[in-house]
């Protein structure tokens, strides 16, 4: 009977995250967007009347009504499927990769002498001046070879992941020669790409959690209320709306875990599995270069218990996928680290000018504000990112559930047999020394990245752990189904962590409900 109660739980969650990607727009732009549609019939007749005072033609008359009509409606549209910088930079890339005339071109100088004309692949030039195309999460930099010019434009994402999102485009913009757009189709095509990229991958993502929920849970109440958590009390499903990093390491990182947790158990689909977690483990760290202890972690676990298959598959899928970052990195910027290496210092990507709408500009990062000018203290950035109004505790307390599950598990609470237990044991370690070595090496940046993420919903760069602690939930879940307090004090864990997955309905790139409450009172926030 457990199982159509998953099933159940994923489809409304997935169901209700559909709801949100169809109604995708910046809403908070609509009531002024309304309002200059209104103002149009009244400009429209005031030009009409200006034309036949000065005795133009009645053809021209209406032909020129027309173009002053389209233009006015296009001025007159805030709207965009698109949140904020950050998702678009990934757009722009996409674009610039993808559809012919948004390439940047560039001359380069043979050894002869003579010049020829090549494409700057990633490029964003071309995209970013556009109206609504803008953001600030770009580098500038200079290419070899270049015979003039300071440099080009790019997305400070590591290309890797946005050369994989731009395939779905691809067979969109081509598929429909060009008619389906990110130029004149963008919500359409923004909707099913987030569709692709984000959701399909976040379903089956919970398909294979709630299989490892039933295998290893206990109780019915526990295993029911683990799956409802993980559907509906993360920020997971909240910044599935927007194209990001952070949904696919957690996609990633379920489905490295799952492949681990199956290539140990010795099962028929073993060579499957090994390349499964050479794959999203390597991914995972494409998605986020911190993860690269998960996966080294992981894959040194399964070399020395599954010594012969991992060696001949996991090891070389993880070879390939790194080759394919660097290469990727390479391609657009001719060295095989990502930008934002490059962020200060003598060689500094971030620190530019650049062109748009006629007017030179500098770079927003040359005098950030606001959020992004960083925690002074190091002691308040740890309070807030932990109980504070970004808080890992504060905003989804379900996660202290998912400790006193590991408590739980590393004590040596009885599921299943000898083996299985010591998998569980050495998972629970594998997951503490995570979350501890990168809260650490968070806490320790400079004061430019004690950020929070920027304005964000939640603490973002702790989102590709949620699936370990979401496995280490399910022992405390199961010791609290047996008391009626410990029940009750469940549901109001879930119902706190619902609230604040649910609080950014519109746009996960905006403050927590909790940080908003203490500015609202008057209390001193970053």
């Amino acid at each position: 009977m457990r199982k159509p109660i998953y099933t159940l739980l994923i489809i409304v969650s997935a169901s209700l995250i559909l709801g949100r990607i169809a109604a995708v727009d910046r809403v908070d732009n609509q009531m002024l967007t309304n309002v200059r549609r209104a103002e149009i019939p009244k400009r429209l007749a005031d030009k009409r009347e200006r034309l036949e005072t000065q005795g133009a033609n009645p053809a021209a008359i209406d032909a020129e009504m027309e173009r002053t009509r389209a233009a006015l409606e296009r001025e007159a549209s805030l709207g965009s499927p698109m949140f904020c910088a950050n998702d678009r930079s990934r757009w722009c890339a996409i674009r610039a990769l993808v559809e012919p005339d948004k390439r940047v071109v560039r001359e380069v100088q043979n050894a002869d002498g003579s010049t020829r004309r090549v494409y700057v692949w990633y490029a964003i030039d071309n995209v970013q001046t556009e109206k609504g195309w803008d953001t600030i999460d770009m580098v500038k930099h200079k290419l070899p070879g270049d015979i003039k010019g300071d440099g080009y434009l790019y997305s400070s994402k590591p290309p890797l992941l946005v050369t994989l999102m731009a395939i779905p485009y691809y067979a969109i913009y081509h598929g429909s020669g060009g008619r389906l757009s990110l130029g004149n189709e963008q919500y359409l095509v923004v909707r099913v790409m987030i569709v692709l990229i984000n959701l399909l991958p976040l379903i089956v993502s919970w398909v294979l959690l709630s299989r490892l929920v039933e295998r290893f849970g206990t109780t019915d109440w526990g295993r029911i209320f683990t799956v409802a958590a993980f559907c509906f009390g993360t920020f997971a499903s909240t910044f599935s709306v927007t194209i990001n990093n952070h949904v696919p390491a957690y996609v990633c990182t379920v489905f490295a875990i799952y492949s681990a947790i199956r290539l140990l158990d010795g099962t028929r689909h073993r060579y499957r599995h090994a390349v499964s977690v050479g794959l999203f483990g390597s991914l995972l760290v494409a998605c986020e270069l911190p993860a690269a202890l998960f996966a080294a972690a992981v894959v040194a676990y399964l070399l020395i218990r599954q010594t012969r298959v991992t060696a001949a598959l996991t090891v070389p899928v993880c070879v390939a996928v790194a080759a394919a970052f660097l290469g990727t990195n390479y391609a657009a910027h001719h060295t095989v680290v990502p930008p934002y290496t490059f962020k200060g210092g003598e060689t500094n990507w971030y620190s530019y000018t650049y062109e748009r709408e006629g007017k030179v500009r500098q770079s927003y990062w040359d005098n950030p504000v606001g959020m992004d000018i960083g925690e002074e203290s190091i002691r308040r950035y740890s309070f807030h990112s932990t109980v504070g109004h970004h808080g890992i505790f504060s905003l989804t307390p379900i996660w202290l559930l998912s400790f006193i599950g590991g408590a739980c598990w590393s004590l040596g609470r009885r599921v299943g047999n000898v083996e299985q237990q010591r998998l569980l044991r050495d998972l629970v370690t594998l997951t503490i020394v995570l979350s501890v070595v990168i809260f650490v090496f968070y806490m320790r940046q400079g004061q430019g990245e004690r950020n929070y993420g920027g304005v964000v919903s939640g603490l973002r760069w702790t989102f590709w752990l949620m699936p370990l602690w979401i496995l280490m939930m399910i022992p405390a879940s199961d010791m609290l189904s047996k008391y009626r307090v410990g029940r009750t004090s469940a549901y109001l864990c879930v119902a706190a962590s619902c609230f604040s997955a649910a609080y950014p309905v519109w746009n996960p790139w905006t403050m927590p409900w909790l940080y908003n409450l203490l500015f609202y009172y008057g209390f001193s926030v970053i």
